[in-house]
């Protein structure tokens, strides 16, 4: 009886390491709803400051995104290129780009998500800044 109840607790002890040595999977941003969201207006409208491909007059008042997704930014640096997109004055405090994950910039009224709680809005938001980093990776050549 001992041995089955000692073995029992050394099966639940290697589960539980093993799923607590699981790295959690973090799920990637959607690069199609993220590209949307890069030509949307009023939502994001990146393409009114920043040159993407396939824009008949593309804008040359901020980096052109192409250039800096091929020569500047690796698959190391996803996280700070995120932290970028949500709050640029924090690494460029000149900037006239907008804090996309402080405030509601990115949540679509015309859907209604304005409706939606605060907690679901902080969700939606990060989720689709997720799209947007997304989406800019997809840009780097192959």
């Amino acid at each position: 009886m001992e041995k089955k109840r000692v073995f029992k607790m050394a099966v639940m002890a290697l589960l539980l390491f093993a799923f607590i040595g699981i790295p959690m999977v973090v799920e990637a941003g959607d690069a199609k709803k993220g590209e949307e969201l890069v030509h949307g207006r009023p939502v994001a409208n990146c393409v009114g400051c920043h040159h993407f491909p396939n824009i008949v007059m593309p804008s040359t008042i901020a980096p052109d995104l192409v250039d800096l997704m091929n020569n500047l930014y690796a698959e190391k640096d996803k996280e700070k290129l995120r932290q970028i997109v949500a709050d640029a004055n924090k690494f460029f405090p000149d900037t006239m780009m907008p804090s996309y994950g402080k405030g509601k910039l990115l949540i679509d009224k015309k859907k209604g998500e304005d409706k939606l709680s605060p907690e679901e809005q902080k969700k939606l938001i990060e989720k689709k800044i997720d799209d947007i980093v997304e989406y800019l990776y997809s840009l780097k050549k192959k």
